[in-house]
C-alpha cells in the first residue's frame, strides 16, 4: 500500500507540479530573505594587537549565509530540470532517471546542511539572539526547512520510481530470418 502511494506520487502529474511548484516558489524566498539578510550584514574590522605586530582583520558575512544562498540557487535549476523530466518514462531512458535521482539527493542533503548550518549561526556574533536584526535570516532557516520538507517527500518517491521501474526490451524491427 505505502509502495503505491509512493509511486503515485512521483507519478500524478498534478500532485508532481504542485511539490515544484512549491519548491520554487520557497527557494525564492529564501533567496529574497536570505538575500537581504546578507546585504543588511555590516562586515566589520578589528584592530588587532599581537606581541610580534598589529594588523586588521575584516569579518565578513559568514560562509553558511552564503551556503544557503546556494541551495536557493541550485534548487531552482534543479526544479527546472526535474519538472522537464517528469513526464518521460523512467523505463526507457535510465540516463535520465538516474540523473534526476542525484539532482533529488544532491539537493535534499544541500538544503538539509544548509538550514541547519544556518540555524546553529542565529546566536552567534554574526546574529546575535538578544537582537532583532536577523528576523529575515530567522524566515530563510524556516522555509530552509521546509524545503528540506518537500525534498523528502519528493525524492524518496523517485528513488523508488526509477530502481522499481522494469526496462523493456526493443525489439528489432529487422527480420531475424532471411531468405539466401
Amino acid at each position: 500500500m505505502a509502495k503505491e502511494m509512493a509511486i503515485n506520487i512521483a507519478a500524478n502529474r498534478t500532485v508532481d507540479v504542485t511539490l515544484r511548484a512549491l519548491q520554487l516558489i520557497f527557494a525564492i524566498i529564501v533567496i529574497g530573505t536570505d538575500g537581504y539578510s546578507i546585504h543588511v550584514y555590516r562586515g566589520h574590522t578589528d584592530y588587532v594587537h599581537f606581541v610580534y605586530g598589529n594588523f586588521y582583520a575584516y569579518a565578513g558575512v559568514p560562509d553558511e549565509w552564503g551556503f544557503l544562498m546556494f541551495c536557493a540557487g541550485w534548487t531552482f535549476l534543479g526544479v527546472i530540470f526535474l519538472f522537464f523530466t517528469a513526464g518521460i518514462s523512467f523505463a526507457e531512458h535510465a540516463v535520465i532517471g538516474s540523473v534526476s535521482v542525484i539532482v533529488e539527493v544532491v539537493a535534499l542533503l544541500s538544503w538539509l546542511a544548509g538550514f541547519i548550518a544556518v540555524a546553529v549561526n542565529v546566536g552567534s556574533n554574526p546574529c546575535p539572539a538578544e537582537e532583532n536584526d536577523c528576523v529575515f535570516l530567522k524566515v530563510a532557516i524556516v522555509f530552509g526547512a521546509l524545503e528540506w520538507l518537500l525534498f523528502m517527500i519528493t525524492t524518496i518517491p523517485t528513488i523508488k520510481l526509477v530502481f522499481n521501474s522494469t526496462r523493456r526490451q526493443k525489439t528489432s524491427t529487422i527480420e531475424t530470418t532471411t531468405p539466401v
